[in-house]
């Protein structure tokens, strides 16, 4: 059933550009890194010699020549990827909307890994599903409270069936759950009789290189998977999938189904011609050095212009778009958004990561698309911002993705 939640729905209008302005908003990826030739030339190809294959509606699957690219990129975090159960999506956006609709109620509660990705809130709250903060400590999601919360849900009568959870160099902060707290976290669930839907975007974004396992690994049968090929090819393609337990893969096909009709038969040939050609390792080697750089840049910068007294504090993360900075005295953080705005650089307050109002005291930078000249610049506009006290006046003009 799909439910009408306008306004509580919106997404930040992240994407948005003009002026003089420098976004540190939307996670969009740096697409210099790509060998558009090489792409040029395989769309080329694939239309000239398959196009009215490539151009026409096709079947509700993923294609068999683009199995074997999704195996590596899962294999690469010991995930497991069964053809049989790989359900094509248009981005991980469809797939939490997919999840939202095949396996949720109107009414029902699923709780959310906070501060969360506003597309998965949105997505659920669409639905009809009622959203309740998953509790945490100093490492992340706690399994010990995860099960006090969904005792204490169920003993007044809601109905409890999901978890969901960002665990990889986490939208907005950048956190990593470590594998012994996962698999603490799917004891728990396996107790509670809890699915887990894992959002992994950012996984393969390292600065390192290494990976963490997933929670799919873990346990592929108590976990909904949603991948994507927008952080580690492209967002334009439209393409990604859903890993999903056998138990569950005809009612997430049947909505993925009635959502699209058809994946992009020509998105899933180029990701396929390019996998065979090129496979993924030079690639995301490529985006890991990039993002590692444009980190380091804005890290250094925000220490030159902060210092250590500011009330601001951060942690430098280890992969991932994002810089999460907090104010320590818990001051709303939006006044401050928009004094940045002012000052032409644009960011994202904590409020829209929040599902009642929490984390109202955060901003999200986004370094991954901002050029590397400008990002010293951007720091510098949003210091000034950051150490003055702003207006309380006035509502923040919502910003997307």
């Amino acid at each position: 059933m799909w439910t009408d939640t306008r306004p509580a729905a919106e997404l930040p209008k992240l994407f948005e550009r003009g002026g003089d302005v420098i976004s540190l908003s939307g996670g969009l990826p740096d697409l210099d890194v790509l060998p558009l030739d090489a792409i040029s030339n395989q769309l080329s190809r694939l239309v000239r010699l398959g196009g009215k294959l490539a151009l026409q509606y096709t079947t509700p699957h993923v294609a068999k020549a683009l199995v074997p690219a999704v195996a590596d990129l899962m294999a690469r975090e010991d995930g497991h990827a069964d053809a049989d159960n790989l359900i094509p999506t248009s981005g991980s956006q469809m797939g939490l909307t997919a999840v939202a609709l095949a396996l949720g109620a109107p009414g029902q509660t699923i709780l959310v890994q906070t501060p969360a990705y506003p597309g998965a809130t949105a997505a659920f709250r669409t639905a009809g599903l009622d959203l309740h903060a998953a509790g945490e400590d100093e490492h992340g999601l706690d399994p010990q409270q995860l099960r006090t919360t969904v005792r204490e849900l169920r003993s007044t009568g809601r109905t409890v069936r999901m978890l969901y959870t960002n665990p990889t160099f986490q939208n907005p902060t950048g956190a990593t759950l470590s594998v012994p707290r996962r698999a603490a976290i799917l004891a728990a669930c396996r107790e509670l009789d809890l699915l887990l839907v894992e959002d992994n975007p950012y996984g393969l974004l390292g600065f390192d290189g290494t990976t963490t396992t997933l929670f799919q690994a873990l346990d592929p049968q108590q976990v909904v998977y949603l991948g994507t090929f927008s952080k580690i090819f492209a967002p334009g393609l439209r393409s990604g999938w859903i890993a999903a337990p056998q138990h569950l893969r005809h009612d997430l096909a049947r909505v993925a189904e009635i959502i699209s009709l058809s994946p992009s038969a020509l998105a899933q040939g180029a990701l396929a011609a390019y996998y065979s050609r090129s496979g993924w390792s030079e690639l995301i080697d490529r985006f890991r050095d990039s993002y590692r750089e444009r980190c380091a840049l804005m890290a250094d910068a925000l220490d030159a212009e902060l210092g250590t007294d500011s009330p601001w504090h951060w942690q430098r993360p280890g992969g991932g778009f994002y810089l999460w900075l907090r104010h320590r005295d818990g001051a709303d953080a939006g006044p401050y958004a928009r004094a940045a705005a002012d000052r032409g650089v644009s960011v994202v307050p904590g409020g829209h990561f929040s599902i009642d109002g929490e984390h109202a005291d955060g901003l999200r930078l986004c370094f991954s698309n901002v050029p590397r000249k400008k990002i010293t610049e951007a720091v510098g506009r949003l210091a000034g911002a950051l150490t003055e006290q702003p207006s309380p006046a006035g509502e923040l003009t919502a910003v997307a993705g």
